[in-house]
């Protein structure tokens, strides 16, 4: 899966949005016709759309790492979801995954 980090730097007393629905259409329109398929939320505790918990199973997402179940959610966005695309916004600690 190919990385991008999309910096904002303000120059001004302004703040970018930290809304993941504005920083989806941003990834979205930046990276066009890819479509977001998945969302880690680093900045509100790691909140992310989870095929597993989708699926009535459980997350394996928020186990310690050293959980035999654990799966780090990018290895999760790259087979599941098939995301070819992960978007890093560095200023909202946000990852959103597209395909």
């Amino acid at each position: 899966m190919e990385q991008v980090q999309v910096n904002v730097t303000p120059r001004a007393v302004f703040r970018a949005t930290e809304v993941i629905a504005d920083l989806r259409n941003v990834a979205e329109t930046l990276f066009n016709p890819l479509k977001l398929v998945g969302f880690w939320d680093n900045q509100a505790g790691g909140i992310h759309l989870c095929p597993q918990e989708q699926t009535g199973g459980e997350c394996p997402h928020n186990l310690p790492e050293d959980d035999p179940r654990y799966q780090d959610y990018t290895v999760t966005a790259g087979n599941h979801m098939r995301a070819k695309l992960e978007v890093y916004f560095p200023h909202a600690d946000l990852l959103i995954y597209l395909r």
